[in-house]
């Protein structure tokens, strides 16, 4: 008993870390069950004695363990800077970034006046399936127009997750697990480095050449996190 008691805590905490990547889906999937169970209860064929199934809450927490049952893991991504961005407006631009893979998109602040903008903003997206792609998108923040693109880039993971199957434990702090190269396929402006961290964690910081504009860069750092209770990297 004492061991399901602290799987059930750890499955709460991982709802409620996992709140803001899942929020609406999850919310509308358990107001739909708990309607679904007081229609039952009130025809008195729902739970012993007459007494509810479940709560709101458990029912967000049932909704999402179901639904991370599809999911491999997540990716967080920090957006540190850009590096020489196009001009959209007369003298400079309002540039925000925009990550999106598959149905999901997050973005990050806007900076006003800036094409050197500092974000230093972390956004986290889940992954599904290694072979969707993670696209970066840069735009300048316009009030009464459409918002101009500022360029795009693909955030290649396959590199970091490669280097994560490996196995690899108890490495010093900072160790250089592997050096990734500009080429035709990815959009690296320069040498990427994946680097093992205290904790076990690997990173990978990297440079990304914009494409269809004409200039412009983006630094960021992406960090492959494990939840437990999902497919994971041997999916």
């Amino acid at each position: 008993m004492v061991f399901g008691r602290c799987l059930h805590r750890v499955s709460l905490d991982i709802c409620s870390d996992l709140e803001e990547v899942f929020s609406y889906p999850f919310k509308h999937t358990c107001f739909e069950n708990n309607e679904k169970k007081k229609k039952k209860q009130r025809k008195g064929g729902g739970g012993s004695r007459g007494k509810p199934t479940g709560s709101t809450k458990g029912g967000v927490v049932e909704a999402k363990l179901v639904s991370l049952m599809d999911v491999l893991g997540l990716v967080r991504i920090r957006v540190r800077r850009g590096i020489n961005l196009a001009v959209r407006d007369t003298l400079s631009s309002d540039p925000y970034c925009v990550v999106s893979c598959s149905n999901q998109k997050v973005k990050t602040k806007v900076i006003r006046g800036n094409c050197n903008p500092v974000w230093n903003e972390e956004l986290t997206i889940y992954i599904k399936d290694f072979n969707t792609p993670i696209v970066l998108n840069v735009y300048d923040k316009d009030t009464f127009t459409v918002d101009d693109s500022m360029g795009c880039a693909h955030i290649d993971i396959e590199p970091l997750i490669k280097c994560l199957r490996m196995g690899l434990q108890s490495l010093p702090d900072g160790t250089k697990v592997e050096r990734v190269h500009p080429t035709k396929e990815n959009c690296l402006a320069e040498e990427s480095t994946i680097v093992w961290n205290k904790g076990g964690k690997m990173t990978q910081d990297m440079i990304l050449r914009l494409t269809e504009v004409e200039c412009g860069k983006v630094q960021l750092q992406i960090e492959w996190i494990e939840i437990p209770g999902c497919k994971g990297l041997h999916a």
